[in-house]
């Protein structure tokens, strides 16, 4: 076994797991503050807060993705015991996953704006 590929490996993963978490961190303050204060803001204020998380959640949500993706290539490189289950390749289910919290933030800001106004 390649210890630089397993050390690797394991840097990936960790890296995914603070992209990802990341992710649902900025997605968590957008809800948080369409909820809050969605209703109440000014179209220039709309624009400019779903401007700034459009293009903050996407960045992270495609670098969750394409990291879990480099991840999962190279965890297949590092082979498998024979008694072990055959890695599974979710990236296209997780950037599914991404994509509709993306647009189910985007819809609750909407209904928010909509029962407000």
């Amino acid at each position: 076994m390649d210890y630089g590929l397993a050390d690797y490996t394991s840097s990936l993963m960790s890296n995914f797991l603070a992209a990802i978490t990341i992710y649902f961190s900025v997605v968590t303050a957008y809800v948080v503050a369409a909820f809050a204060a969605g209703d109440r803001l000014t179209k220039l204020q709309l624009a400019i807060v779903n401007a700034c998380y459009g293009i903050a959640a996407m960045i992270m949500g495609s670098l969750s993705v394409l990291i879990f993706d480099r991840f999962f290539s190279f965890a297949k490189q590092m082979g498998n015991p024979e008694d072990a289950i055959e890695p599974v390749d979710f990236t296209l289910p997780l950037g599914l996953l991404v994509l509709i919290i993306f647009a189910g933030s985007l819809t609750f800001m909407w209904s928010v704006r909509k029962k407000g106004g």
